[in-house]
């Protein structure tokens, strides 16, 4: 029987696996998937979530990968009139770690590249979950059986642990959807992203932002659109490109010359559930979108989620008893996580204001920001932090 097992290969579940490391606690990791991989373009990486990942061991791996982000440049998306620029290198500097973008398989191998591979196991599909007083007991597609005392589920949002304790928990579609494309850079007038290869365009009901990735070779384009049509979860639902350029009416030039160079795109659908205090019992924990799935509005899917992994880790480093650790984590956590989460349905209705001119004068007037009010999410120090009662605005509290 080992010790710690964790189901998911992902960002949360990776990196969990490298914080345990880091504590001297030995887990194995589950993932259904054939092969190491990460589905999506691209994360970006603020520096609450840099720290955590420098403090586990991985600061020159996900520097040699990652692109140090200039900030977003907000722009008008029908006049192309400025709005707002919010420089992320000078937050980077005054918070005293990096802002990071990278492309998803990037960093999934550079979290994976810590680890021994021994304890990796790919092509495990949970398929079963049984709770013993002393042990929980997985059962995987491919007829493997494993016992395990403690396991972490970091099985993305449709958690197969999540059901197996708590029922159909299914997340609710939030009426809104995202378009993603990825471009050859070569093939990208350099104006069209001018000042800063960051730039973010704001209209009546959507929004879109473009921004260079690995090294500066691609440019990652993904929107959010609310919408009365029904639009399946997923990241690989294939989309008509022709549709995704109707999808932004009458676009400033900038704009509309990067939609034009779009051949292949992807589409789906937004879902979250409910702010929820069922993070896992007993012997079980999750973390990361199987315990918080979140609107991608502030940034912070995957940040959350590797504050969780170092965090946890730190609790059953410091404890002897891991079922104490697990409640103690809980208890940190989801304070602060229920209030990013908050920040992020915030953000939403910002980014899709009908009224340009309000929206303008809420810019101007510092009070409707993107990320205005987001300096206790990026300030957030994991490691001096950890065992402490997070402080929260409260615009974003219970």
């Amino acid at each position: 029987m080992i010790r710690m097992a964790i189901v998911g290969g992902g960002l949360a579940g990776l990196a969990a696996a490298n914080a345990l490391a880091r504590f001297g606690i030995e887990a194995e990791v589950f993932e259904a998937s054939p092969a190491l991989g990460e589905v999506g373009a691209a994360v970006n990486i603020a520096p609450n979530a840099t720290r955590a990942l420098i403090a586990i061991g991985l600061g020159e791996k996900i520097a040699d990968v990652g692109l140090t982000s200039p900030g977003i440049y907000t722009r008008n998306m029908q006049t192309g009139e400025f709005l707002e620029f919010n420089d992320r290198r000078k937050t980077a500097a005054r918070l005293g770690a990096p802002y990071y973008t990278f492309h998803r398989a990037d960093l999934l191998d550079a979290l994976a590249s810590g680890l021994d591979r021994r304890l990796v196991h790919l092509d495990h599909r949970l398929v079963g979950i049984e709770e013993r007083s002393d042990r929980v007991e997985l059962t995987f597609a491919n007829g493997a059986k494993v016992e395990a005392q403690f396991v972490i589920g970091a099985d993305g949002v449709r958690s197969v642990i999540r059901q197996a304790l708590y029922g159909q928990d299914n997340p609710t579609y939030t009426g809104q959807m995202v378009w993603r494309a990825l471009l050859n850079s070569r093939d990208v007038p350099r104006d069209v992203l001018e000042p800063t290869g960051h730039i973010q365009w704001v209209g009546p009901g959507r929004h879109l932002l473009a921004y260079y990735i690995r090294g500066e070779k691609l440019v990652n384009i993904v929107t959010q659109e609310d919408t009365d049509k029904w639009v399946e979860e997923g990241w690989s639902t294939r989309g008509d490109p022709d549709e995704m350029r109707l999808s932004f009416p009458e676009p400033e030039p900038r704009l509309a010359k990067l939609l034009s160079l779009v051949t292949e795109c992807s589409k789906w659908g937004l879902f979250t559930r409910p702010l929820t205090q069922n993070w896992g019992r007993s012997r079980i924990q999750l973390i990361g979108d199987a315990a918080h799935a979140m609107l991608p509005n502030a940034g912070q899917g995957a940040c959350q989620a590797f504050e969780d992994s170092y965090i946890l880790a730190r609790w059953l480093q410091a404890s002897s008893n891991p079922l104490e650790a697990f409640a103690s984590f809980r208890g940190v956590r989801i304070p602060r996580v229920h209030g990013v989460q908050r920040l992020s349905f915030s953000n939403a209705r910002f980014k899709h204001m009908h009224d340009s001119s309000a929206q303008k004068a809420s810019i101007v007037a510092g009070k409707g920001s993107v990320h205005g009010t987001a300096d206790w999410v990026w300030g957030y120090d994991p490691i001096v932090e950890w065992d402490k009662a997070p402080s929260v605005p409260t615009a974003y509290a219970a």
